[in-house]
């Protein structure tokens, strides 16, 4: 639903000038884990953290390149992104009085029960949405190309330990950080070529305060010219994603997260 609303408000304003449009999209799995470290914030388990380590999982990404055949007008970037993984975490628990009470109580009455300072099963959930403003220069090439843009990320996470039944170290919110945008391209074929093929190359970097996002990613994507304005095919490359959050900067949670793996989708052009 949230891609639908943002291509609605996209498309909007070129439908009113009637824009002539070459539209680039894909869709595929990201095959990656997520290991890092999550500080608790809420006052139950203030400072409490948890040290993430989670296994290799399929993740589901969606992106589209609306760029318009107008000088001046920029092109606009939309993509989502859900990762999905689960492990062990290392769990220190500093629960205040309340907290600290029951855990020596269990640990009192279960003799050889240790339950703070150990590994336990969790599961982390983190939805991104993003949409990016760039323009592309060197155009007049007919092989190479470069962008420089500007956009927002929003992301939703949802981490969760279930320690014992009705104990849970778990938190869970978002935020919303500006990124620099950053794209290149350098097409390997020409256009007369049944077969298309090129690599690209993208980045998005926020730095604020003790804060800092990026995220790189490297592809290679092959294509069959189908008509005069449809091209369909596969892509595949690497994708890392890195989190730093401390303090407020972004949103009330600290920590960092780096997700890193192979992807590959189908890709397709029209114009």
């Amino acid at each position: 639903m949230r891609l639908l609303f943002l291509l609605l408000t996209t498309f909007f304003p070129f439908s009113l000038f009637a824009v002539n449009l070459e539209i680039d999209m894909g869709a595929g799995v990201h095959y990656a884990g997520a290991k890092g470290t999550l500080v608790y914030t809420k006052e139950l388990w203030k400072d409490s953290s948890g040290v993430i380590d989670h296994e290799v999982s399929t993740n589901g990404y969606m992106w589209i390149n609306i760029k318009p055949d107008e000088k001046y007008w920029p092109n606009v970037r939309l993509e989502v992104t859900q990762y999905k993984s689960s492990g062990d975490s290392f769990i220190h628990i500093v629960g205040g009085s309340l907290i600290d009470g029951l855990i020596s109580a269990i640990e009192t009455q279960v003799p050889l029960v240790s339950i703070n300072d150990r590994y336990y099963s969790s599961r982390l959930t983190l939805n991104e949405y993003e949409a990016f403003f760039f323009y592309d220069f060197y155009t007049e090439s007919k092989n190479a190309s470069c962008g420089v843009g500007f956009g927002l990320k929003k992301f939703v996470f949802d981490y969760s330990v279930t320690i014992i039944d009705g104990l849970a170290f778990s938190d869970n919110g978002g935020g919303t950080a500006p990124l620099l945008f950053f794209t290149s391209a350098y097409k390997f074929s020409e256009k007369s070529e049944e077969i298309q093929s090129s690599v690209s190359g993208d980045a998005k970097v926020y730095v604020f305060g003790d804060s800092t996002i990026y995220e790189y990613l490297v592809k290679l994507d092959f294509t069959k010219q189908y008509n005069a304005t449809t091209e369909l095919g596969i892509e595949m490359g690497f994708k890392e994603t890195y989190y730093d959050i401390q303090g407020s900067d972004i949103v009330n949670v600290g920590g960092n997260m780096k997700s890193a793996g192979a992807f590959v989708g189908i890709v397709a052009r029209f114009k």
